[in-house]
């Protein structure tokens, strides 16, 4: 009997241990004067601290520090003359970071752009590293299917045979090199088909036509299409360079091809003057052959300077089929003394 009365206790004290309901000794629940202040004390503590960390979070503060440059040491001369044998003029711009990483881009100051031909010689002046003016597009509340009920008025090039036909049907053609993921190409088809329908309500004999690059990269590679979209003008099959760089607007298009008309009819006024002096004549001596090479010099000053000079275009048509923009760094130069002589660099073909 003694012996499970013992065994009863022992398994009463083992199921003791895992008892989570236990009760709280007597001396731990009395109040005392002591522990009611210590909680009322923590109690306004964690008031103060709450509110001053609402207050803080809430009011936000503007702090302003001027760092002097104490650098006594005279400004340098950065001297730079860079030939880029295939890229054209329009894809560069000359970028200076400061020493604080300040960057100040197209730099015009002391800053030349040459058009070059395949040796590397100076052809024409490109003009200032000025900034670019940004393009004006026009928006159509008409879908290009909606422009599309009264007929398609822009021929759309299938084949390269078809773009050799095209030119040799039209004396004056209006070319739209596009690619389809490009968005200012998007925003350009509306434009190009009122365009189109406009050119051919007025009579005017000149050809509209649009170009996929991505799905004739063999056409773009033989024109030499470094951007999109870009608009050329060709007359008797032959492109007549610069691009069109203007506005992207019905009206701004439509008078630029008034003035290649109108210009095209007082040459061959003028040329029919001319004895024993044929068209060909004057297109060879005016119209020389387009190379996209580019030659960037000029000079800048400062204590602590690092110069790029960059490319930035939409695509190049080796890489149409691709949805990238790429921002090309060509060259990173180099410092040199007041004194000294401007050196030249000539990146690879």
């Amino acid at each position: 009997m003694h012996g499970h009365l013992n065994a009863g206790g022992r398994h009463r004290s083992g199921a003791s241990s895992v008892d989570f309901y236990r009760r709280v000794p007597k001396d731990l629940t009395e109040a005392t004067t002591l522990g009611a202040f210590m909680s009322v004390a923590a109690m306004l503590l964690m008031a103060v601290l709450f509110s001053a960390e609402t207050f803080a979070f809430a009011k936000s503060q503007i702090v302003t520090e001027i760092a002097l440059d104490d650098n006594t040491a005279p400004q340098i001369q950065l001297n730079f003359n860079v030939t880029i044998y295939a890229l054209h003029c329009d894809y560069v711009s000359v970028d200076v970071w400061d020493v604080l990483g300040t960057n100040r881009q197209n730099v015009t100051k002391n800053v030349e752009k040459w058009q070059v031909d395949d040796g590397g010689n100076r052809r024409s002046f490109s003009g200032r590293n000025r900034e670019t003016r940004e393009l004006v597009y026009e928006d159509h509340h008409e879908t290009l299917e909606e422009l599309h009920e009264n007929g398609v008025h822009v021929e759309v090039i299938e084949s390269k045979q078809h773009f050799t036909e095209f030119l040799q049907k039209h004396e004056m053609t209006f070319l739209n090199f596009f690619a389809p993921w490009c968005m200012w190409c998007q925003r350009l088809h509306p434009t190009w088909e009122k365009l189109a329908e406009l050119v051919e309500g007025d009579g005017m004999p000149v050809g509209i036509a649009s170009v996929d690059c991505v799905k004739h990269i063999d056409i773009c590679r033989e024109q030499n299409i470094q951007a999109f979209p870009t608009l050329r003008w060709y007359e008797e099959g032959k492109y007549q360079a610069p691009p069109y760089k203007s506005d992207r607007t019905v009206n701004a298009l439509h008078s630029f091809a008034k003035r290649k008309l109108e210009l095209n009819a007082k040459f061959k006024d003028w040329s029919s003057k001319e004895k024993g002096k044929s068209k060909e004549d004057y297109r060879e001596l005016y119209n020389v052959a387009e190379n996209p090479g580019c030659q960037v010099s000029g000079t800048l000053m400062g204590k602590s300077l690092s110069l790029k000079i960059r490319s930035s275009k939409s695509m190049n048509y080796t890489d149409a089929q691709s949805d990238n923009v790429h921002t090309n760094i060509l060259a990173q130069l180099f410092f040199s003394h007041s004194h000294s002589q401007p050196s030249t660099w000539k990146l690879p073909h």
